[in-house]
């Protein structure tokens, strides 16, 4: 009977499995095997108090029961009680100390908690209890990766491929590692494999389209990155409408409604498409970022433009709240249509429109600032570890050029800077000045004025860098080795924005020379 009930579950047969080991717990209530069971049957349709109930019992009848706790630890971790899923783990674990999975996730637990030094030796644990568990292998390559130890990461994943060889994150993370070190074959090689694998698996998709628009292979490239919405990551973007997808034919007549997605970087950047769907379409409704609305507003008065609705606002039942329109598309997805090589690209020198009272506000205030160039910096950039790690250039780095005369350093440094600037202060005697009612994180329309007022941008890749180019102000974008797939490979310049200069580093984490090259046209054009 056992079989068969178990037969039953791994069917997904969940109520005739139940059945069976209720019956044989009505003989055998005491039964550590099959309340522990019961207990997984009820876990995998999420009904967790009573999988609870099953493990609790099946440790009363054996306190020593290490996979009870393990499943304990299990529930815990879904229902996001983290420190009480640790602590099961870690009593499993006493019982028995050759339990493989309690020292996994353990490791993933950590993880969570944002204690990664912690979760590596819980890894390394479950590895050598079994070397041959693939699944530790892996998350120890994730944790590796996040802190950019990227040969300790690509070994782990290749074990996991010898392990096994069809596993498809491992292939994918490889062909970003591979990418982010400028190895384009080898990565798409990798994103080739794990599409044969499973075709319709969407994480190598959205790599091999970060590829392809990073080579300038647009037609395909945006083809490829229509995957991103089935990913993992899509979820706080994907909304559901009853009107169809815009497909790119004649808008003649129609009214369009374009949506929000992904960051406010993202947003602007994908906004320098409106322009041509205001032109293409009888009617444009543009939702975005809260902040930007009064930005986009004054920008794209053709258009009517909305605030992004809030989380709880995205069931289709709101939808009538709407203004009326005929078919809809996501603003990240409109380069299909208009940027489908380079000379789709207008020759616009901006499209964004401060606030001219704000930025005479801003001019006035920098009037008292010493005479010369009026130059903004930003240091930090990067949603994740990994990106932050690549992307951002310490403060000390900056030396050289905030030594440099006749020239006025500005802090456009989104987040809480103003400890670190104190400190760079005092230790190299240079003054970055900074405004604390300028916030970029709340006030884009303020800081939209304040960037306008500036005579050039110098930060590295994030937000600022594509506010300054929309608005049309020089701006030099500090990128790293294989930067992100937006800037392009080589190009000193970016049909984004044409008032931008990129400067890239020549080698992976090479800032010295990156910012001795900015020192050096600083000083060019401060001399002029």
């Amino acid at each position: 009977m056992i079989q068969l009930a178990l037969k039953y579950h791994r069917e997904g047969k969940y109520q005739p499995a139940e059945s069976i080991y209720r019956q044989i717990l009505k003989d055998d209530p005491s039964n550590v095997q099959i309340l522990n069971y019961l207990g997984n049957v009820y876990q995998d349709q999420q009904k967790y108090d009573e999988a609870l109930d099953c493990y609790k019992s099946a440790i009363q009848s054996n306190p020593s029961y290490a996979g009870s706790y393990y499943h304990l630890g299990i529930v815990s971790e879904a229902r996001g009680h983290l420190e009480q899923a640790r602590q099961y783990y870690e009593q499993g674990i006493q019982y028995d100390p050759a339990f493989t999975g309690s020292y996994n996730n353990l490791g993933n637990v950590y993880r969570k908690l944002d204690r990664t030094d912690e979760a590596i030796p819980y890894f390394q644990k479950a590895i050598e209890v079994h070397p041959s568990f693939w699944g530790s292998y892996y998350n120890l390559g994730e944790v590796y990766q996040s802190r950019v130890l990227d040969a300790e990461a690509m070994a782990c994943y290749q074990k996991v491929l010898q392990l096994n060889p069809h596993h498809i994150g491992s292939m994918n993370n490889l062909a970003i590692i591979l990418l982010e070190r400028k190895q384009i074959k080898e990565s798409l090689s990798y994103c080739q494999k794990a599409i044969n694998v499973i075709p319709d698996y969407a994480e190598p998709h959205l790599t091999k389209a970060l590829i392809m628009l990073l080579t300038e292979n647009f037609e395909e490239g945006w083809k490829e990155y229509e995957w991103r919405w089935k990913t993992r990551d899509a979820e706080p973007w994907r909304r559901a409408f009853a009107q169809p997808v815009w497909n790119g034919l004649p808008l003649k007549g129609k009214a369009l409604f374009v949506y929000a997605e992904q960051g406010v970087g993202d947003e602007i950047m994908f906004a320098s498409c409106i322009p041509d769907v205001i032109s293409d379409s009888e009617t444009c409704i543009v939702e975005c970022d809260r902040r930007l609305v009064p930005l986009f507003s004054r920008s794209f008065p053709k258009a009517r433009v909305l605030e992004k609705r809030g989380d709880a606002d995205l069931v289709s039942g709101d939808q009538q709240a709407l203004p009326f329109f005929d078919l809809v598309i996501a603003i990240g997805s409109l380069p299909l249509y208009f940027r489908r090589n380079l000379t789709c690209f207008p020759d616009r020198r901006f499209y964004l429109v401060p606030d001219q009272k704000k930025v005479d506000e801003w001019n006035e205030k920098m009037n008292s600032l010493p005479d010369g160039l009026r130059v903004g910096l930003s240091w930090k950039g990067g949603k994740d570890p990994r990106e932050r790690t690549i992307r951002s250039i310490d403060l000390e780095l900056w030396k050289e050029i905030l030594h440099l005369k006749g020239i006025t350093f500005i802090n456009l440094q989104y987040g809480s800077s103003e400890e670190e600037i104190a400190e760079l202060s005092e230790s190299l005697h240079v003054n970055i000045y900074n405004w604390k009612d300028a916030d970029p994180l709340q006030y884009l329309d303020n800081f939209a004025a304040q960037i306008a007022a500036l005579d050039l941008v110098i930060s590295v890749d994030n937000a600022t860098v594509h506010m300054a180019g929309a608005l049309g102000v020089p701006v030099w974008t500090l990128l790293p080795y294989s930067p992100n797939w937006r800037w392009m490979l080589d190009r000193k310049d970016t049909p984004w924005y044409p008032t931008m200069k990129l400067f890239r580093q020549p080698a992976f984490g090479d800032w010295d020379t990156v910012m001795t090259k900015v020192s050096e046209e600083l000083e060019k054009i401060r001399s002029d």
